[in-house]
This record gives structure tokens, C-alpha cells and sequence, in this order.
């Protein structure tokens, strides 16, 4: 894989125009998220890979006086086009319009939510990957510890995705679906080890070639749209969609959020999925997307899965990031 060198292109200042507060640091950086190098986050400001149709860029995130500052950088033909993704992609991926003043008052009067609501308050869903990267991770995802998932994660990006480096970080990039299109079930079976993953991937690829997130915006129901790729059922399908939707009343269910909510609403270890959903609904009718999102993350909020780097340590994830993708193409 050749690191490729990004420059400066741009420099975009989008207004948080949601109301109430606006908590950059945990919009932008999840806890519970795990690493995949697509992403790095110091205490001040965040760096993440985007891509815009073939143009791979890097974007810097800062925060002041609620406005949201995106420095671009690209190597290629950056167009006024881009510009104009690039500000939807990033606007829509924090939730920089997203009003959060009904859900707080709504959480205030629920005595389980009072500790993440005073750490959190104002933290918005992220989702900084389009539809087709938000299949890939949920395909990932199923029936998968976490420990599994990254090192899938890890080998799709180091054989098929891209490095670069800008404004002093290495990170990774995404494939698109026509990067992977002429890539075989074999080899995603054999070279990235995913399992019985690798017959369903072609099919993405295929699906997400001929529908792009435009078209999916548009879709009245993305659940039935997903669920016609082949080898994908209800529930990868409402994973999905939950995400890319961004509905604030949906969620996900898996083995991991079920036990963290079954404690924190129904004060046991665990609980049928159809009881915790049904309980969330009824404390946060509307809103129970949100909620779970506030009480994931505050689950781990002094224990990440992947820790804000100090800026000392820039360099050091660099080096760390460089020698996996080499290690990780070796073994491949």
C-alpha cells in the first residue's frame, strides 16, 4: 500500500444550528467506538478520512463559538462539488442540525439518565460513514466480538482501502464499492478472513454500486431496500438503517447494549431484547434512540475502547499505524 500525501484544499465553518448545547469532544469521539485508524481524536480536535465520490479526504475538526471548523485536505481535483458533499457529509454525520432540547428535557425527569445526561449533555449521534461504509461494519458486526470485527476491519482497509497522511497524522480510507467490485468471494475469504461474510461483501459492492446514499435518502423504507441484498436479514438490515436513518427513536439491539441497558432501566444483568425495547420506548417515547446512545457511551466513558491520544503521542500512533499496515499486509 503507498501512503499517499494529502494538502490543504479548504477550510469549511459550519454553524451548529440544533438547539441546545453542543458537545463536540463526545460528538466526534465515542467511546465505545473500537479503532480502526479511520479516526484519531486528542482532547482539542479530531481528525477523520472521508470519501467524496473517487477523491479520498482528510478532514481536521475543530470547535469554536459553536461553529464546527473542517480543514480539507486532498490529492486530487478538489471541485466546488466536493466542497458541497463534503459540507452535507460532515453536517449531517454530527448532527450539527439536530435538535436536542425535547430529548433533554424528557431525560432530565428519568432518574437513571441524570449521571450521562450532566456528563454528555449536548452529544449528538455520529455517523461519519455513508451508507455503503455503514453496511460493511454492520456486516462485520454480526456475531462477532469486538476483537474479531477490528481485525476484519483492519485487513478490508490495509488490502483494499488507502493511507495517507495530513496535517501530521497517518489515518486510513475506505474502499469504495467500485475499488472492491472485481475483488472475489475467495479472496475475502481467504487473504481478509471473514468468515461465511466474504458471500455477502460482492453483494454489497454490487448493491451499493447501482444505489448511491443519494438514492437511498430517498428510499421510504431503508430496511425492506436493504433487505434485498442477498444475505442480508432483518436484523443487519435494521442496524443499517438505524444508523444511516439517524432516527432518534431507533436503535439497535445486540448482546452487548441489551446487557448495558437491561441494568441501567430494568436494574438487572439482562433481559429479553423485546423487554428492553419496549421499556425504552416508554421512558423515552421518540427519543429511545438517543437515549441508548447516552447510556452506552457512558458506560464507557472512563474506560475507552480507543483512548484520546495525548498530542505527544501523534507521532507514535503514526509509527504504530505504518507498522501494522505493513504486519497486516504480510500476514495477508
Amino acid at each position: 500500500m503507498t501512503l499517499r500525501q494529502l494538502d490543504h484544499a479548504d477550510t469549511l465553518y459550519l454553524p451548529v444550528t440544533g438547539d441546545g448545547p453542543f458537545d463536540f469532544r463526545h460528538t466526534v469521539w465515542k467511546p465505545s467506538h473500537y479503532a480502526t485508524g479511520l479516526e484519531a481524536h486528542t482532547s482539542d480536535c479530531s481528525w477523520r478520512t472521508f470519501r467524496a465520490g473517487d477523491l479520498v479526504a482528510g478532514v481536521r475538526l475543530a470547535y469554536e463559538d459553536r461553529t464546527v471548523i473542517a480543514d480539507i485536505y486532498t490529492d486530487g481535483d478538489y471541485k466546488p462539488a466536493h466542497r458541497d458533499q463534503l459540507t452535507r457529509r460532515i453536517t449531517d454525520s454530527y448532527g450539527l442540525t439536530e435538535e436536542l432540547a425535547a430529548f433533554t428535557e424528557l431525560a432530565s425527569k428519568v432518574p437513571a439518565m441524570h449521571e450521562p445526561l450532566a456528563a454528555l449533555a449536548g452529544m449528538r449521534q455520529s455517523c461519519p460513514e455513508d451508507h455503503f461504509e455503514i453496511s460493511v461494519i454492520a456486516l462485520l458486526l454480526q456475531n462477532m466480538t469486538v476483537a474479531g470485527t477490528t481485525r476484519m476491519t483492519r485487513s478490508l482497509l490495509v488490502n483494499h482501502g488507502h493511507l495517507v497522511r495530513f496535517d501530521g497524522i497517518m489515518l486510513r480510507a475506505w474502499f469504495t464499492p467500485a475499488e472492491i467490485a472485481d475483488v472475489t468471494m475467495e479472496t475475502f475469504k481467504e487473504q481478509d478472513r471473514l468468515g461465511y461474510r466474504a458471500k455477502t461483501l460482492p453483494h454489497f459492492a454490487a448493491f451499493f454500486r447501482e444505489h448511491t446514499s443519494d438514492d437511498l435518502l430517498a428510499e421510504d423504507n431503508l430496511v425492506d431496500a436493504f433487505q434485498t441484498i442477498k444475505g442480508v436479514g432483518p436484523y443487519t438490515a435494521a442496524v443499517m438503517a438505524s444508523h444511516a436513518s439517524r432516527d432518534p427513536a431507533v436503535f439497535g439491539i445486540d448482546v452487548w447494549n441489551r446487557k448495558i441497558l437491561a441494568r441501567r432501566i430494568l436494574g438487572v444483568d439482562d433481559a429479553a431484547a423485546e423487554a428492553v425495547t419496549r421499556r425504552m420506548n416508554e421512558l423515552f417515547p421518540g427519543h429511545a434512540g438517543t437515549a441508548a446512545l447516552y447510556f452506552v457511551e457512558h458506560e464507557y466513558l472512563d474506560a475507552p475502547v480507543a483512548p484520546l491520544l495525548e498530542p505527544a503521542g501523534i507521532d507514535a500512533w503514526n509509527e504504530a499505524l505504518a507498522a501494522d499496515t505493513a504486519a497486516s499486509g504480510t500476514r495477508s
